[in-house]
């Protein structure tokens, strides 16, 4: 008879050796994220009707229209006010309405407003009456989009 031995010890697993894993790149730097550009809702310049009888000059911004200074500035289409009042230096009294259809119109170097933040307006409803800068009475008009830059546009004659 033939006696077998066995050896008691646990077996002993070893590991199977992985291939080395190639090493990590460099993370890239991350661009800055840019917000994505405001456009107005047209591709056409707007063409936007004169919120005062007036002679419209050409700025940097808008417009100076140059009126008598007993005539009043209107609304030029329906919105909400969402400013008005003289704490910003350099605009003298100042309304600025959201437009329903996405722009934002603003009107400065007003002698008084009668308007005020939150209120409903409709198209052509008085927003103020003409101040005087230097010698001339008239107002500052400009239309900007929702992230207030202005824009370029056309005033017309209704």
């Amino acid at each position: 008879m033939q006696i077998e031995i066995r050896d008691r010890r646990p077996p002993v697993y070893r590991k199977q050796e992985t291939p080395p894993k190639p090493p990590k790149e460099a993370p890239k730097p991350k661009e800055p994220t840019r917000e994505p550009e405001v456009k107005p809702p047209t591709a056409e310049v707007p063409k936007v009707p004169m919120p005062v009888k007036g002679v419209p000059i050409r700025t940097q911004r808008g417009y100076f229209i140059k009126s008598s200074c007993d005539e009043f500035f209107r609304a030029v289409e329906r919105g909400r006010v969402f400013y008005a009042g003289d704490d910003l230096k350099g605009y003298g009294w100042m309304v600025m309405v959201e437009q329903e259809d996405g722009y934002i119109t603003v009107y400065t170097g007003a002698e008084r407003v009668f308007v005020k933040k939150g209120e409903s307006v409709k198209k052509a409803q008085v927003l103020g009456k003409v101040g005087k800068q230097g010698q001339d009475c008239g107002i500052g008009f400009e239309l900007r989009l929702k992230d207030g830059s202005p824009i370029n546009f056309e005033l017309v004659k209704e």
